[in-house]
């Protein structure tokens, strides 16, 4: 049965930035709307690499902030 989930899936990068995304999914399961997230994170990272400029439509800035 199809159920919607709300996913938070991240890629954790070499130098420690992140980069998130948060996105709503019709799945059948826990695996499965895992799955449909990771591959939109990758349709998303593949729109924004094309696109001419990126909108940023929130931000956090942190002064002062440290690595973990």
């Amino acid at each position: 049965m199809m159920q919607s989930f709300k996913t938070k899936v991240a890629h954790l990068l070499d130098n420690g930035d992140k980069l998130e995304l948060e996105a709503f999914v019709e799945a059948d399961s826990h695996d499965h709307a895992f799955t449909l997230a990771q591959a939109r994170l990758k349709e998303v990272v593949s729109q924004l690499a094309a696109a001419p400029a990126i909108d940023i439509d929130k931000s956090k800035i942190e002064q002062g902030a440290h690595k973990h």
